[in-house]
């Protein structure tokens, strides 16, 4: 039985990876920020014969990672498999997006990947373990934009850092993966934020921003889930996942300066007119889904 971590796992993506990995009868940690929602996909999987323990971890600080390595290392010997996947997607002009704003983006984004990469890598090593680490990035990384330029520049970011530790770990038989997903139906923008907005147009834009999420997926975050498991079997290096990001890899390869082009046709009052006027058809869709 190996040990599975997987951070921001008490929902979307994180919780339906927690939950196949414990139905191939690993033993899954979830941490997360929100301890409900840890319990509660822990809860989920003791329910279906698996094994899970839940942990509070707010990825954002160095000294919490070392204090969970310390902890897996005491509980378990070491990690076998680590997978970054806390993250949040807010949206906003480079120049609206305020310093703060970028500042707590690349903390939860960037940041928590570099510190759960260097504490549980150094872990395998010392262990002797050929584990696997995965880091959520995102099709984004591939695509500049104006809609999500701070989230671009950490998924990007996010993208180059598991390359570089992946040329690194190599020698240690540790194996690390990018997975690039696109768009799936998570909660995601939910709980994000477009700045550059009052409290009372924030909570409208979530709104018809988790509708559009939800009605424009093209899959779920079980098969993101399933995609993360083939990886740290085969030793994949960068997965895109859903057809778009497909397309937008191949594209950045084929032609840099079209990927810089096609991206800047969308501008938030654009992409705002077509969320007006395409909502009928977006809440049909986000409710066909949900109920399904």
């Amino acid at each position: 039985m190996k040990t599975v971590i997987i951070t921001g796992a008490g929902s979307g993506i994180g919780r339906e990876t927690a939950k196949l990995f414990a139905r191939k009868d690993h033993r899954v940690v979830v941490a997360d920020i929100d301890e409900a929602g840890a319990e509660a996909t822990v809860e989920q999987i003791k329910a279906d014969g698996g094994e899970a323990i839940a942990y509070r971890l707010d990825v954002r600080h160095e000294h919490e990672w070392e204090q969970f390595a310390r902890w897996i290392g005491a509980e378990f010997g070491s990690a076998d498999v680590l997978v970054n996947n806390a993250g949040i997607m807010d949206l906003g002009g480079f120049v609206d997006t305020t310093v703060a704003q970028w500042q707590r983006l690349v903390d939860i984004d960037l940041m928590s990947v570099i510190y759960g990469s260097r504490a549980f890598a150094r872990q395998m090593i010392d262990a002797g373990v050929r584990g696997h680490i995965v880091n959520i990035s995102s099709g984004a990384a591939f695509l500049p934009s104006e809609l999500e330029p701070a989230y671009g520049v950490a998924k990007a970011a996010v993208l180059m850092a598991t390359q570089s530790l992946r040329v690194e770990l190599r020698p240690h038989g540790i194996g690390v993966t990018a997975i690039c997903p696109g768009v799936i139906r998570t909660n995601l923008l939910a709980h994000g934020e477009r700045n550059g907005l009052s409290a009372e147009e924030q909570e409208k834009w979530r709104a018809q921003a988790d509708a559009a999420q939800t009605g424009l997926a093209y899959a779920g975050p079980d098969k993101v889930a399933r995609v993360i498991e083939r990886s740290v079997r085969n030793n994949w290096a960068v997965v895109p996942v859903n057809p778009e990001a497909w397309f937008i890899y191949g594209l950045i390869r084929l032609s840099p300066t079209l990927a810089r082009v096609v991206p800047s046709v969308l501008s938030f009052d654009r992409a705002e007119k077509l969320l007006a006027v395409g909502k009928p058809l977006l809440d049909r869709l986000s409710k066909g889904k949900v109920t399904a």
